[in-house]
């Protein structure tokens, strides 16, 4: 009897120290093991979004991604995720970045780690064009935001708007002004520049002098990743070859050349 307690207690010690050894295993490693680099983001353009014709994700946000994943050795799989659930989506392992123009607020610093802060913005708010709203009135109208995100942040502590429609992405506050849901969204002035004006939005406006705080972006990373290392080796890199510059030149973004360098 004592015998086979004793080869039960080393079965079980064996197992505990192998879910132990695979579970301690790094985020780098994991990614290398699956062979894909999985990306949370939203449709958000210019920073990640679809292309029609090639139905591929692609943006500024989208081809470093893709290229980080290159540098890696690994495939890069980009999948959308509730804004909102960012940080349980990461802490849970569903994806290893969240990259897509994300603000690197002092609050979400709490919960995750961020990369070097590659890409500057600010938020502005979106009217119907024609609209009578004033920067002074915003606090008083209907206010479409993204759940979770830097406008509604704005919204709420800086506007202080009493008519808050929290919606699931940018492109859905934008909806709620074109359909006249909501008077005004409050947007990302990456994405605002990008669309508003142009296609399905060009009865919409970036309302003057409505435009608040100043922001940067970075990639989401959990707490204490092996991955941050890699990562802002290569976005520091793609600034010194010129990678960074000729995308910001061609998708419309503000770099942080100072944290860049």
């Amino acid at each position: 009897m004592k015998k086979i307690i004793s080869i039960l207690l080393v079965a079980l010690t064996l197992f505990v120290c192998l879910t132990a050894c695979q579970g301690s295993k790094s985020d780098l490693e994991s990614v290398k093991n699956a062979d894909k680099l999985v990306v949370g983001v939203t449709v958000y353009p210019p920073m990640d979004y679809i292309d029609e014709e090639s139905g591929e994700w692609t943006g500024f946000d989208a081809d470093l991604a893709k290229m980080f994943a290159e540098s890696l050795g690994v495939n890069c799989q980009i999948v959308i995720i509730n804004w909102g659930n960012k940080v349980a989506e990461l802490d849970s392992k569903q994806i290893d970045l969240i990259w897509n123009g994300m603000t690197a607020s002092e609050d979400l610093g709490e919960k995750i780690d961020f990369s070097v802060s590659y890409a500057k913005n600010a938020q502005v708010a979106v009217v119907k064009k024609g609209s009578t709203l004033t920067k002074d009135g915003v606090k008083d109208a209907t206010i479409a935001v993204e759940s979770g995100s830097a406008g509604a942040t704005v919204a709420e502590n800086d506007i202080k708007g009493t008519k808050i429609n929290k919606v699931t992405a940018m492109v859905d506050a934008l909806n709620e002004v074109k359909s006249a849901t909501s008077e005004v969204a409050i947007i990302d002035i990456t994405m605002a520049q990008s669309i508003v004006g142009k296609g399905e939005y060009a009865d919409l406006e970036i309302l003057e002098g409505a435009s608040y705080g100043d922001e940067i972006f970075a990639v989401g990373l959990r707490k204490g990743s092996d991955l941050k290392e890699k990562l802002d080796a290569f976005l520091k890199d793609k600034y010194a070859d010129g990678t960074l510059v000729t995308m910001a030149t061609k998708y419309g973004v503000g770099l942080n050349t100072d944290a860049l360098k």
